[in-house]
């Protein structure tokens, strides 16, 4: 579980509630099940609309990235790279058959298996690169709902405002319930507005994050099997991978590199 996640959140909330202490704004004047449903219901709506049910549908997986990122071990995977060049450097590329067949990042197997078979580099890193970015592009697509939802929210709680606008100045017979209805009506401007910033951009916001250091990792992997097949002076290749390990800055460390990250790219 990230922390940033469920902590910026949390204490989001919790800012907002004690400043709406202070200004003795009581729960109950913040609670409208109309404004909810024509905000959440409507936004939900119009973005559904607005995407296909492929990238609907990877939604969750997708979402769950905010929550549970992919762990990705740059540095283990430099060092498992690096041993891979030694054994290649000392016994030659179809030394690596084995772990070519026990890799489990889709990215590892297929160029190390790719490599072993003797295909042209230029070939390997066509496959490779063609792979991260089919990949990295569902994803964005994907992520991209939250961000439409969270420029539909804040409208279509104008729309809930206006709505209950309207019916209010219809009745102007009991002025002294003009003040209560007025409030209730602009709840859906405050939903709309709230949910925009406090869940659907910023969901949309962490999964770009998450997906921008999966890039890295996959580049990270591409240039690592490149530089083996070409035989590369191991050494080197530590140097030229350590930029990786440096600029990361999601995902948790995890010794076994040939099962890093498997939801990753």
């Amino acid at each position: 579980m990230d922390f940033a996640t469920i902590g910026g959140f949390l204490f989001a909330m919790v800012m907002i509630l004690l400043g709406a202490y202070f200004e003795h704004v009581t729960l109950d004047s913040m609670l409208g099940p109309s404004a909810f449903l024509i905000v959440v219901g409507g936004s939900m709506g119009a973005t559904i609309f607005s995407h296909t049910m492929s990238e609907l549908r990877r939604l969750p997986s997708v979402t769950k990235m905010a929550l549970v990122p992919p762990t990705l071990d740059f540095n283990g995977t430099i060092e498992y790279l690096v041993k891979l060049s030694e054994k290649a450097r000392r016994n030659g590329l179809l030394s690596l058959q084995e772990d070519a067949d026990q890799a489990t990042h889709p990215l590892i197997r297929r160029g190390l298996t790719m490599a072993v078979d003797g295909q042209d580099p230029e070939q390997v890193l066509e496959v490779l690169e063609s792979m991260i970015e089919t990949e990295l592009e569902a994803k964005n697509a994907t992520s991209a709902v939250w961000d439409t939802a969270g420029g539909y929210s804040p409208t279509i709680g104008i729309l809930g405002t206006v709505m209950g606008l309207v019916t209010v100045m219809g009745d102007l017979s009991e002025p002294e319930k003009l003040g209560p209805a007025i409030a209730v009506a602009f709840l859906a401007t405050l939903y709309g507005v709230g949910f925009a910033n406090l869940v659907f951009l910023p969901l949309g916001t962490k999964i770009k994050g998450v997906i921008k250091q999966e890039a890295k990792y996959g580049e990270l992997i591409v240039q690592g099997i490149t530089a083996l097949q070409s035989g590369e002076n191991p050494r080197s290749l530590r140097e030229k991978l350590s930029i990786y390990a440096v600029s990361a800055t999601t995902g948790k460390v995890r010794g076994d590199a040939t099962q890093t990250a498997e939801e990753g790219v």
